[in-house]
């Protein structure tokens, strides 16, 4: 009879350990689906049309930050901080606004010898590589262009405390280009 009760606290441990394994794979996944790399800043702020000056193509500004752990690795102080760049097949998360969140599929990571870092990527149903992040010393820059809602969203910002400005564009009023 000792034996049975043995196996039978083995098998809650078993089940145990198998709800636990269980959460943390539903967490990693959730995780996988988008490593968030800029988000908003005081959004309630940045949509004021009244307080910020748009151009007739400009549909709103707002303030963003973007991931410490994208910045360059050292400071305009020297202070070393961890670079954590995506790689090719990563998915991650673009937040200008609340309601504009973008998936980007990662599919070119190129690390200049300056220290500069090019992340390019496609929107989630979209052929053409619509996503690019420039990352370095002097700044970052991002643009991504949402083909199906023809808008374009422009970034730039701040490497030594990641703070940086978005503004999206509605591509069908844009002025033409003269070249």
């Amino acid at each position: 009879m000792g034996h049975n009760k043995m196996f039978t606290l083995n098998n809650r441990g078993l089940l145990f350990i198998t709800v636990i394994l269980a959460l943390l794979a539903q967490v990693s996944i959730v995780q996988g689906a988008g490593r968030l790399l800029v988000w908003p800043v005081k959004e309630e702020v940045a949509q004021t049309k009244a307080r910020v000056s748009l151009r007739q193509h400009e549909v709103r500004k707002g303030k963003i930050a973007i991931s410490q752990n994208m910045l360059p690795r050292t400071d305009s102080k020297g202070h070393r901080r961890t670079q954590v760049v995506p790689s090719k097949g990563d998915t991650v998360s673009l937040n200008f606004f609340d309601d504009a969140k973008y998936d980007v599929k990662v599919d070119s990571v190129k690390h200049n010898a300056d220290g500069t870092i090019i992340v390019q990527g496609k929107l989630k149903n979209h052929k053409l590589r619509t996503v690019t992040m420039t990352i370095g010393s002097d700044g970052y820059l991002v643009t991504l262009q949402d083909m199906d809602k023809d808008l374009l969203y422009r970034v730039s910002g701040n490497s030594n405390n990641g703070s940086g400005s978005v503004t999206e564009i509605d591509m069908k009023k844009m002025p033409p280009v003269i070249r």
